[in-house]
């Protein structure tokens, strides 16, 4: 219980003294961030019906390539 009074109570702190000295921006009310989560993912699933079967799989795997050569 003391560990998590302590994690807590520091990170409370933390919070404060950055919100004091830095220009942090405010955070958008959670029902505006769904909101803007589902245009996002509308957006994707719209992207992905747009494209043709054969330019889908090759935007696939042109990805898997790409995670491939990085390795």
């Amino acid at each position: 219980m003391l560990k998590f009074l302590l994690t807590f109570g520091a990170g409370v702190y933390t919070g404060i003294y950055v919100s004091q000295n830095y220009e942090v921006p405010r955070v958008d009310d959670p029902q505006k961030l769904m909101e803007r989560m589902n245009e996002k993912v509308k957006e994707l699933m719209d992207k992905t019906k747009q494209k043709s079967l054969p330019e889908q799989l090759a935007d696939d795997i042109k990805k898997e390539a790409k995670k491939i050569l990085k390795d």
